[in-house]
């Protein structure tokens, strides 16, 4: 069960009618999703906003809704289709990390109408994402990966339970991750998956949950959403899928493999 946030007060819509300037009120909530909670917000003249509250971060952990401005602050820069982004929290206005950004109007596109083409969409924009650059000053924001490191992967238990073929899993890791090549480090989204990104009319206009930004071996993301692709009975396209960005991107992926591994083994 998701523990939502409260619906925003009136106190705290007019705060952000100022600092947005602009009146708003509250639209609509969006149900569902595991980092916070998600409310669209109507302005005066029409247009919708869309406000994230976070989890709190626990000691010095970097806010999730700092990664995210900053994430989105890039992507646009870099001409990445993702919201833009309007404000953050800084103030306490709310006792969770929030941020507010541009209402893109989309939907999630689990079966298309063409596998192979929404593959290659994918592919394209995360080549786009892993060009992104941060600067040096941004690493607050954006923690550099051990080679072998999962994002947070201290977060995530592997999820192969008593399953028939843990064990024989779990070695296949253990002896990759000891001989892993190096690769050069990327921005990585790090859940780039086709439920993170809005479509319409079968084109793929935005990449949303940006909290989770880090610079690693850009495979990550890659076999994150190959994996994915395929639990939703797609196998192919997910091989087009990783076919496409390498052919874009010209990176060879040599440690795809161990990073399938720990794919399959995510909850």
């Amino acid at each position: 069960m998701v523990d939502y946030a409260p619906l925003p007060t009136a106190v705290q819509l007019e705060v952000l009618s100022t600092a947005l300037g602009e009146r708003v009120i509250h639209d609509h909530r969006i149900l569902g999703g595991l980092g916070g909670t998600m409310d669209v917000l109507r302005r005066e003249y029409g247009d919708l906003v869309f406000l994230k509250r976070y989890w709190l971060p626990d000691g010095d952990e970097f806010s999730p809704a700092e990664t995210e401005f900053r994430s989105l602050t890039l992507a646009n820069e870099h001409g990445v289709p993702a919201p833009r982004p309007l404000w953050i929290d800084r103030i306490g206005l709310f006792p969770e990390r929030a941020v507010v950004t541009e209402f893109i109007e989309g939907t999630i596109l689990l079966q298309p109408s063409d596998p192979f083409d929404r593959a290659a969409q994918l592919a394209n924009v995360l080549v786009q994402i892993h060009q992104i650059e941060p600067p040096a000053e941004d690493e607050a924001f954006f923690p550099i990966l051990p080679i072998g490191q999962w994002p947070h992967e201290d977060e995530y238990p592997f999820a192969d339970g008593e399953h028939p073929l843990r064990e024989r899993v779990r070695s296949m890791r253990r002896r990759a991750k000891t001989s892993l090549p190096p690769e050069t480090a990327v921005y990585l989204h790090h859940d780039y998956w086709p439920g993170n990104t809005l479509w319409k009319d079968e084109r793929l206009v935005a990449v949303v949950d940006w909290e989770g930004g880090v610079v690693g071996d850009p495979a990550i993301d890659v076999a994150c959403c190959a994996f994915d692709v395929s639990m939703l009975g797609l196998d192919e396209a997910a091989s087009h899928f990783v076919a496409v960005y390498r052919e874009l991107s010209g990176r060879p992926l040599p440690n795809l493999a161990y990073w399938a591994l720990m794919a399959a083994g995510r909850p």
